[in-house]
């Protein structure tokens, strides 16, 4: 409250006193001049002093009016002015108290406050009751939505800025039109006559249409959410509010296009793959026609498959063409969306290229032909790339799938190659020690009976002591080259692995063993029935060189050798109790058997496995299948 008095007036002292009224300001104004400028907005009331020095609450109160400020003046004037206190009321103070009821002073003002604040209130009611019809107006006008107010026979009688603005006529130029014929097509057209009839009736005050695919002025088609709302007044009729969801409806149908993409790349045929990505594809950037077009290894570019919107398409449609068109080489040189050449002159009946990326490599494109497609904002423009994105990450894998399946066909080639090879090397080996084997029986050895048998016969004629006793040391040393060659011819080629005795030859091995180096064995199992003589020369090969193995290294005191059938295939075990390999299991320095007898076994289609044994020692195991191809049996290893 601005209080225009006096230093040290009693006015002052009145309004501040405890539990008078709250937030007053006092300023002491000298003269009319002194008067702050914001009276109305700083200041909620003005109490004077009339006839100080100076004053007059007559000059005050008009100058109030001159500013046009609705401010209340409360006056204080002597008693003996009571009159001309009660003629200031009249001229528009709000009260007028007697400098001897000061008392009341405070309850004045405050009323004074709260009479101007009710009659500024019922102004503002007065003002909107009778501007009812023009706030209706200025919301019409002013609404966010397209409002489009229609008689019952769907003619344009209103049309608000909005709707200027997102359709694209002005309200003169639709005033009197067909709403239909103007926006839409006879689908949509019919869904909005329907609804205009059914919100003019009594029953249905509004209704509201799902969304609905509208025509600008410039061809372009818009989304809209509709109400129909039924006109008040003696006018019947419709107001139409329709409230722009294009964005959200692209929204929806790229997410629908993303998910269903995605859906048909993971089926099981890549034909259909293939197919029903580039259909959604085409269907996504409102195409008639979409062509894959795809980067081959070596740069190529070639057709890959096509599709139309009539449902017919083909994957390596044939003839096809020669050469990709210029928009399908510009998506693939930039890795970016391209538009044929013609696009901006006119859209209806263009290409565009849509790139097929796989990280940073671009392998391939798709050629979609965009009838009537504009609007290719910046979020249009990355769905459909997001997409080509999808199609080339999947091309990118199945042509990693495809490399892979040849070169692991290759790789089969080679290694079935290799073990042909190996088992041919296997062979030819076994056949030359059986050849050495048979010439040493039949050549080496022959001759070497025949030379024991005639130093035999030469002692028996010789009578002279010395010549006696070296023809023994000769006939003994050709005794023990006999023995050696028995011996050599047997670790060449046993008989038994070609008469179906593989313990018994095993046996044999071992016996010698324990005989020469002391090294005491067990044998237990019995040979399968079926075993080949092809796998059991393998499994002789394997336990001989283990055998070798632990007389040469193992310092063992036991051998233990097992043969059993197992899982269509005949299992060897050789255990020794010896010192182990240790960590050098799998390729121990200095040995060259252990590679040897793995070879062995795959060539024959097994597996050999070579681990510490327990609790000390050494175990070699090998299986080898009965019948040729049957790799399989229990623990198959390295």
């Amino acid at each position: 409250m601005l209080v225009c008095v006096a230093d040290g007036s009693p006015i002052t002292g009145a309004l501040t006193r405890p539990g008078a009224a709250p937030a007053i300001e006092t300023f002491a104004v000298p003269t009319l001049a002194s008067l702050p400028e914001d009276l109305a907005t700083r200041w909620d009331a003005v109490v004077v002093e009339d006839g100080e020095s100076g004053w007059s609450a007559q000059t005050l109160l008009d100058h109030v009016r001159a500013c046009g400020v609705s401010i209340p003046v409360v006056v204080v004037c002597a008693p003996s002015h009571e009159t001309a206190g009660i003629a200031l009321v009249e001229g528009g103070a709000a009260d007028c108290l007697a400098s001897d009821r000061l008392a009341r002073l405070p309850v004045a003002v405050r009323a004074a406050v709260e009479r101007e604040a009710l009659a500024q209130r019922l102004a503002r009611l007065e003002a909107a009751s009778a501007g009812w019809e023009a706030m209706l107006r200025a919301f019409f006008e002013s609404s966010p939505a397209a409002l489009i107010s229609v008689d019952l026979g769907a003619r344009v009688t209103e049309w608000n800025r909005t709707a200027e603005r997102l359709l694209g006529w002005s309200q003169a130029e639709a005033r009197g039109q067909n709403l239909v014929d103007l926006l839409g097509d006879e689908k949509v057209g019919g869904r909005l006559l329907v609804a205009i009839t059914q919100a003019a009736g009594e029953r249905v005050a509004n209704l509201q249409i799902l969304p609905v695919r509208l025509r600008r002025r410039d061809g372009q088609h818009l989304h809209f959410e509709v109400w129909a709302i039924r006109r008040s007044g003696d006018l019947a009729g419709v107001v139409l509010s329709l409230t722009d969801v294009t964005q959200r409806w692209r929204a929806d149908r790229m997410r629908e296009h993303e998910i269903a993409i995605l859906s048909a790349l993971a089926s099981s045929s890549d034909d259909v793959a293939l197919m029903g990505a580039l259909e959604q594809i085409g269907l996504s950037a409102s195409g008639t026609e979409a062509r894959l077009w795809e980067v081959d290894a070596r740069g190529a570019v070639q057709l890959l498959a096509a599709w139309r919107r009539d449902g017919s398409g083909d994957v390596v449609p044939s003839p096809p063409p020669d050469h990709p068109p210029a928009v399908v080489a510009r998506a693939l040189e930039r890795g970016r969306l391209s538009f044929s050449e013609t696009w901006s002159a006119n859209p209806l009946g263009d290409w565009l290229g849509i790139p097929v990326v796989s990280g940073q490599q671009v392998v391939g494109a798709v050629e979609v032909r965009a009838l009537g497609s504009v609007g290719f904002d910046d979020a249009y423009v990355a769905h459909l790339t997001g997409l080509g994105s999808y199609l080339g990450a999947y091309m990118a894998r199945h042509r990693v799938e495809a490399d892979f399946a040849r070169s692991l066909e290759e790789l089969n080639r080679v290694s079935g190659e290799r073990l042909r090879l190996m088992r041919l090397l296997v062979e030819a080996h076994e056949d030359e020690r059986r050849t050495i084997a048979a010439d040493i029986h039949d050549d080496s050895l022959q001759i070497l009976a025949a030379v024991g048998l005639r130093l035999h016969t030469l002692r028996r004629r010789v009578d002279d002591e010395a010549a006696r006793g070296t023809l023994d040391a000769v006939e003994q040393m050709v005794g023990t080259a006999v023995s050696r060659l028995r011996g050599l011819m047997f670790n060449l080629r046993p008989p038994g692995l070609d008469h179906g005795d593989l313990l018994g030859t095993i046996r044999d091995r071992l016996i010698q063993v324990q005989q020469d180096e002391g090294i005491e064995y067990s044998l237990a199992g019995s040979e399968p029935g079926a075993l080949t003589t092809a796998a059991r020369v393998t499994l002789y090969r394997v336990a001989q060189e283990a055998i070798a193995n632990v007389v040469k290294h193992a310092s063992a005191s036991h051998i233990g050798v097992s043969v059993e059938e197992r899982d269509n295939g005949c299992l060897l075990r050789i255990t020794d109790d010896g010192a182990g390999l240790g960590a050098a299991v799998d390729n121990p320095p200095g040995h060259l058997g252990l590679p040897s007898m793995r070879q062995r076994t795959e060539v024959a289609g097994g597996w050999l496995r070579v681990e510490s044994g327990a609790p000390r020692g050494t175990a070699v195991t090998a299986w080898v299948p009965l019948l040729v191809g049957a790799r399989s049996g229990p623990g198959s290893a390295s």
